[in-house]
């Protein structure tokens, strides 16, 4: 129900398809019965029916141009529902006049029985159309939104691992520099203001890497490396004629003829019909499950639901065996509704699935860059504490030798060798540098940053507590799933990241964006997770996670 709902308030009911659908419906399988039962009589029903859909269709234009410049998706709703009502009921006294003015006969039948026929077929058929091409046009339209930033969050990726690169070749370099300083300053007289030089150097050097991650990290990402990616292709019509649900051709087709049925022959021809539609409908089902599988799909879909449409023929030939051509109509309408609902069904199935496939993508991607974001830093980060810590300290105790006497050689290898540890440990980090949760969120929120507008907000009590744990992967999945959700269903493409202390003492993430909380939209992701909410703070959308003793403490880096 909210699916239809969503097509015919989505501003795209009336489309070409559906014009084209309802000319095809109108002038060959619901015409007007004009004079007898024969041949002639139903072309003339298709003349003037075809002259008659004209007629209405130009009516619906203004109608198609108001839905899509009204807002209100109730506007919208009363637009598109009540002119189909109208169409719907004033489509025979229009085939009436066309007939009378074309060929002097007026179409026979009870008027209540055409009108409810007519109104079961309109909003069957084009309701069916309308779900088809809007669920395509949404699900383009959210795969395009996530490969536009799959591809930022790539840029920001390939950034990274060259910033990691380049980090590397300076380390190296600067390492290199320092032990030529050293070497040079050992080969001289040593003293306290030559080992306090060094040490100059030392912090020199150490402040030049630390300018040199800020800087990089304030670097703007540009917004695309190369042309967008393309729309995967579209599958063929081989793997798009799915199985259709059961009883939802053949028993539709009945329901839309059952009030002429009724007027025909009474209450037991129309319920006659349902019956041999369910029995056709089940028949069909059960060999386009069996055997209409690609490659030659489509041939065998056709060839059932041709063989179903016949036997359609024949039930209304059992049932009223004077109705003539008309009898011959479900031959090609049967195999037509079961063309419409087996895309709709494809066209339901294929936007679930490349939107989850879109958004896991894109969620690895993000995942990935904040991961390349976060190696790319560590090391820099890591050699500002080492030239800090262990390279100074050694020069600290070093110069307090020197300070009124030479160095004797054990002094010095002393010195040669801690520093040469410290620079070795430069050189060589560990194949694991644990991360803070702190790193793992700036890490993610700058990958994000190139696909989404994302402001960051850590309040005082929270960065000491985000600082004193390890990486979170559910802090992380959660975050980068509600990052995900601003991108998929939101335009804006917004978002602010907040973080704080619960009441209760844990550590509190909101990410917040634009857009609406669809009730299907409450699972995703990291959803499933305990601790997540999602809720709806006006205009905005909160995703909401609290973590208390879900993370361990970071371990100490040297």
């Amino acid at each position: 129900m909210r699916i239809w709902w969503n097509a015919v308030t989505g501003g795209a009911f009336y489309t070409r398809w559906s014009a084209v659908l309802s000319l095809l419906v109108a002038s060959v399988f619901s015409v007007p019965s004009i004079g007898g039962t024969g041949p002639e009589d139903y072309l003339r029903g298709v003349v003037v029916a075809a002259l008659g859909w004209a007629v209405l269709a130009a009516a619906l234009v203004p109608v198609a141009v108001a839905e899509r410049m009204l807002r209100a998706r109730s506007a919208r709703a009363v637009a598109v529902l009540g002119s189909l009502v109208a169409v719907a009921t004033c489509r025979s006294s229009v085939n009436d006049a066309v007939s009378v003015a074309l060929f002097g006969l007026a179409p026979h039948g009870m008027p209540g029985a055409r009108i409810a026929t007519n109104l079961v077929t309109a909003f069957a058929l084009l309701s069916i159309v309308a779900v088809i091409t809007s669920r395509h046009a949404a699900a383009r339209a959210a795969a395009q939104r996530l490969r536009d930033a799959l591809d930022r969050v790539e840029v920001a990726r390939v950034r990274s691992e060259q910033r990691a690169r380049d980090a590397a070749a300076e380390i190296s370099r600067a390492v290199a520099d320092l032990r030529d300083a050293r070497e040079r300053m050992l080969a001289g007289l040593v003293d306290f203001d030559a080992v306090r030089g060094f040490a100059e150097r030392v912090r020199a050097v150490s402040h030049s890497l630390d300018r040199g991650l800020r800087e990089r990290a304030e670097t703007p990402v540009p917004q695309r490396a190369a042309p967008g990616r393309p729309p995967e292709p579209a599958p063929s019509v081989s793997h798009r004629l799915v199985a259709p649900p059961w009883f939802s051709v053949a028993p539709l087709y009945a329901l839309a003829c059952f009030p002429f049925a009724v007027a025909a022959g009474g209450v037991g021809v129309g319920l006659g019909g349902l019956a041999g539609g369910i029995l056709v409908d089940l028949l069909a089902g059960l060999a386009t499950r069996r055997w209409a599988a690609p490659p030659r799909g489509a041939a065998v879909f056709v060839a059932v639901w041709l063989v179903a449409g016949v036997g359609m023929g024949g039930v209304t030939y059992a049932f009223l065996p004077a109705i003539g051509t008309l009898g011959l109509v479900p031959v090609l309408a049967v195999p037509l509704v079961a063309a419409l609902v087996s895309l709709c069904r494809d066209a339901l199935a294929r936007a679930r699935s490349d939107e989850r496939r879109a958004t896991t993508g894109l969620a690895d991607a993000a995942r990935d860059a904040a991961a390349a974001d976060v190696r790319a830093q560590a090391p820099v980060r890591r050699a500002v504490d080492i030239l800090h810590g262990r390279a100074q300290g050694a020069c600290v105790v070093f110069a307090a030798r020197v300070d009124d006497r030479e160095p004797t050689s054990d002094e010095v290898a002393d010195f040669r060798g801690r520093t040469e540890a410290a620079f070795d440990a430069l050189l060589h980090p560990p194949e694991t540098d644990t991360a803070t949760a702190r790193d793992a969120l700036d890490g993610l929120v700058d990958a994000w940053r190139s696909a989404v507008a994302v402001s960051c907000h850590v309040e005082p009590d929270a960065a000491a507590m985000l600082a004193a744990l390890a990486a979170s992967d559910r802090l992380v999945t959660a975050v980068n799933e509600a990052l995900v959700n601003a991108v998929k269903h939101s335009g804006a493409r917004t978002a602010v990241v907040r973080v704080d202390r619960a009441p209760a003492g844990g550590l509190r993430v909101r990410v917040t964006s634009p857009g609406r909380l669809a009730p299907s939209r409450r699972s995703g992701l990291g959803t499933r997770q305990p601790g997540i909410r999602i809720f709806s703070d006006g205009d905005d959308v909160v995703f909401e996670i609290t973590v208390a003793d879900a993370v361990a403490p970071a371990a100490s880096r040297s």
